[in-house]
Formats: C-alpha cells, structure tokens, sequence
C-alpha cells in the first residue's frame, strides 16, 4: 500500500535502532507531522467535522453553547441543539468541576452512534467516528479510532494508534522545538468545564458548561503559524446552580439549611425545632432554650 511505503520511508532509522535495544527508541515526530500522508492527517480530512462543527477562538462558552442539559442533578445526557446527543458514562459529576476527564459517546440527529471519545489529558486521549463514506476508495482511514496516549513512566514520550491499528509510533514531543521551520503542532485535546456561579446580591447567575475540542494538524504545516483545524464536538450549557438560600446547603450564616441568618432576611426563616440564634430566625418569631439548644418555638 503506498501510503504505509511513505510512512515507513521516514521511520526506518528510529526503527532499526530501536530493534537492537529492549527499549524502543522515540521515532521522529517532525517527519511524522510534516508528511501529508500521516493517519492524523488523513483522519482529519476523511471525518472531517462529523458529529462535531467549526470552533471560534476566544468564544465565550456560555454564549455560543449548542446544547444543553435539562437539570444540573443527573448530567449524564446533553441534547444538541441542532438534533443529535451527547452522552457521558460514567455522568458528570458537578461536585468535581473543573473536569479532569470524561468519557463520552456521541449520537446524530437519527439516533445511531457517530462517534466516542475519552479524554485524561490533552495529549492522552481517543476519537472514535463511524465508518464514513469518502470519495477515494483506496484511502484506508474512513473512520475508525484514533489515541494518543503517555508512555508508561515517562512524561514526554507518547504513544500514537493510527485507526485500524495498521500503524503505530512512539514520539518524543522535546524534538517539536527542533523541527526546521515547522509549527510544534502535536495532537491536541481540549477539555473545558465550569459549574456555573450562584446568584448574588450584585450579579446575576451564569450558566455552566462543559466543551470538549480537537485539534488537528494545519492543511500545511510548512506555512509559519499556520492554524490547526479544530474541532469542537459538544459545548454543553448546564443550568446555573441556585442562590445560597436554595441550593440544600447550610453555609454562610445560615442557622439551619436555606433558612435564618441572612436567609431570614429574604424571607427564609426556620421551621419550629430547627436551630435559631434569635426570635427573626425563625417563622414563629420565637427562638427559645427549653433543654438547652436554641431552637425555633411553634
């Protein structure tokens, strides 16, 4: 096949070299990036944008979400808005904001599977996308997974799977800054999340989110600063948590949950029996100490 001749061509030093030696040597990333005919490339144009779309740097992520969850309890589904699902296994956890991984599965407008990925660090992750049809036959990536992933023990040493698991490399990212008048592009991924921030006396709430991007190499990476293509799969907007005096947390000053305190000044005061500091805590009006701990009066 020609285009496994061409990827050979520029790895068969790193290999040789690494055949005499228990541990197999990095191959050359910079000839790996600036071959045209690199599986990342190819995937890239073969899939393309599918179950995904254009991303605008510098976007706020609030402002341009393109799909929602329906309640910030259960973030296991986000529904976009344009047809198609988002869907998180295991869910999110909002306790654990800002992410530091997902899992996810992706869904079109039909229902049926479009693609999956999992993501633990920009540069260790998966994309998976269905088989697609594409205008050359004898192209063999027409879907399929793509990983990246850190070598065991080591923190710049990766290892790539192209799909279809035909090939296979390991790069050392150190040499980016030594690639001759090419970008340090590597693959990249792009996790962002935000619970959202409460309603306050002075501002307003804001929703949260959580997007997730790829980025994929520039059309040509000999340009100086050329772009990557990227694309963003999902940018979920997650509701906005509720004030202090509804969110079911005791905090602030608060005598007993959502009420009394400064609750009790916005009209949250505390049932008879729940704790109290004076008579305006409390619904009844009364606050009293019959066995010794202050609680509202019937």
């Amino acid at each position: 096949m020609m285009i496994r001749k061409v990827l050979i061509g520029f790895y068969a030093v790193g290999v040789a070299v690494a055949g005499c030696s228990a541990q197999p040597l990095p191959e050359d990333m910079c000839n790996w990036i600036a071959d045209e005919n690199n599986c990342l490339q190819r995937f890239a144009v073969d899939v393309a944008d599918r179950c995904g779309g254009p991303f605008v740097e510098g976007s706020d992520p609030v402002a341009s979400a393109n799909a929602f969850f329906a309640t910030r309890d259960k973030l296991d589904l986000c529904v976009k808005s344009a047809g198609g699902q988002v869907i998180f296994d295991p869910p999110l956890d909002i306790a654990k904001f800002p992410l530091k991984e997902v899992s996810f599965k992706l869904l079109d407008d039909q229902a049926l599977p479009c693609g999956s990925a999992t993501y633990s660090d920009e540069h260790s992750f998966s994309v998976t996308i269905e088989e697609a049809d594409t205008s050359d036959p004898s192209d063999p990536v027409t879907g399929g997974t793509f990983s990246i992933a850190a070598s065991s023990g080591t923190q710049d040493t990766y290892t790539v799977t192209c799909p279809g698991d035909v090939e296979s490399y390991t790069f050392n990212t150190l040499v980016l800054t030594k690639c001759p008048s090419r970008i340090p592009f590597q693959p990249t991924a792009v996790l962002e999340s935000s619970p959202g921030i409460p309603e306050t006396d002075s501002s307003a709430a804001r929703a949260g989110f959580v997007r997730f991007r790829v980025e994929y190499p520039p059309k040509d990476v000999d340009v100086a600063g050329a772009a990557p293509e990227v694309v963003e799969y999902f940018n979920c907007s997650i509701p906005a948590p509720p004030p202090p005096c509804q969110d079911g947390v005791k905090n602030g000053n608060e005598t007993a949950t959502d009420c009394g305190g400064t609750c009790a000044e916005k009209g949250f005061r505390c049932a008879a029996g729940q704790p109290c500091v004076s008579g305006d805590d409390c619904q009844s009006g009364t606050c009293e100490a019959p066995s010794g701990v202050k609680r509202c009066a019937s």
